[in-house]
């Protein structure tokens, strides 16, 4: 497998590293989609590795709103029902990235979901999605 970061998500991408992703991590549950207006602007994911038990949550900004040349402020992480918090949550601000990973969540005997919101200076609120539940 490449280190290629993906839409679909690839652990070995240098940001999944970096986020401390485990390289068996494969997707569970649905692709949920964020948008601003009627345009799609983000796919986000929950992911799972069995070695290191442990859910992240990711997100891909889609290139058509990224060549709009605005910066924004990202979270993703895992949302947990059982605590009613974010966990694993990594926030970058002021970016133009594509591709986000969270921090690994120990939250595998929880029910979750991934998580992100990107948030634009100057706008009202941030636009947010959730994956399915997972329990």
């Amino acid at each position: 497998m490449s280190s290629v970061p993906s839409e679909a998500g690839n652990p070995l991408s240098a940001r999944a590293q970096a986020a401390g992703v485990c390289s068996d991590a494969y997707q569970i549950g649905t692709t949920s989609y964020a948008y601003r207006g009627t345009e799609q602007i983000a796919s986000v994911k929950q992911f799972y590795s069995p070695e290191c038990k442990e859910n992240y949550g990711y997100v891909w900004v889609w290139k058509s709103f990224l060549d709009r040349g605005i910066n924004f402020d990202l979270r993703v992480g895992v949302w947990s029902y059982d605590r009613e918090t974010l966990l694993g949550a990594r926030t970058e601000f002021d970016t133009h990235s594509q591709e986000f990973w969270g921090n690994g969540a120990d939250t595998v005997d929880d029910c979750t979901s991934g998580d992100g919101t990107l948030t634009i200076a100057d706008e009202q609120g941030g636009y947010s999605a959730r994956t399915s539940k997972r329990c």
